[in-house]
């Protein structure tokens, strides 16, 4: 599979959960952070026990898996809960930047898990060399989205 196919997947769906559910990208943002963590500590640990449970897969590689997972449930729990937006353009803004800083967090699980052709090989350098700009304008903007975070007056 392509995967200019598997990035343009994960971004849609990541956009659109977020968007439908209106949380805030402050908190979604810096629980992904928390998430990149996590799996930066735990993959090794993790994979051993998953596999051990019953679950190992070729292709993609059950680490590629866990890792990805691993930084994506901190996030996909706040989705139920916390802050949300009221605004139609602050939805969308803030979904985009989900969207774009969770698959920034993952790209190093996709590209040990995916076969690159021509056009992903580009694709995937090109996100590859400016992910540190997005994910320090992903954790600036969720730091500034939490602290102009106000809760309603009763």
């Amino acid at each position: 599979m392509s995967i200019v196919a598997v990035l343009v997947a994960i971004v849609v769906v990541l956009f659109a959960v977020t968007y439908i559910t209106k949380r805030r990208f402050g908190v979604l943002g810096l629980a992904l952070c928390a998430g990149y963590l996590i799996s930066e500590m735990w993959t090794a640990d993790v994979t051993p026990f998953v596999r051990g449970a019953g679950f190992d897969l070729l292709s993609p590689p059950l680490s590629s898996v866990v890792a990805a997972f691993l930084v994506l449930v901190p996030a996909v729990l706040l989705l139920f809960s916390g802050p949300t937006y009221s605004r139609h353009w602050q939805r969308l803004l803030g979904a985009g930047f989900f969207a774009l800083l969770a698959t920034s967090f993952i790209l190093g699980p996709l590209g040990t898990a995916l076969n690159l052709d021509e056009s992903g090989q580009a694709i995937y350098t090109f996100l590859s060399d400016n992910k540190t700009f997005i994910i320090t304008a992903g954790i600036a903007y969720a730091i500034y989205d939490v602290l102009t975070l106000r809760t309603p007056k009763r």
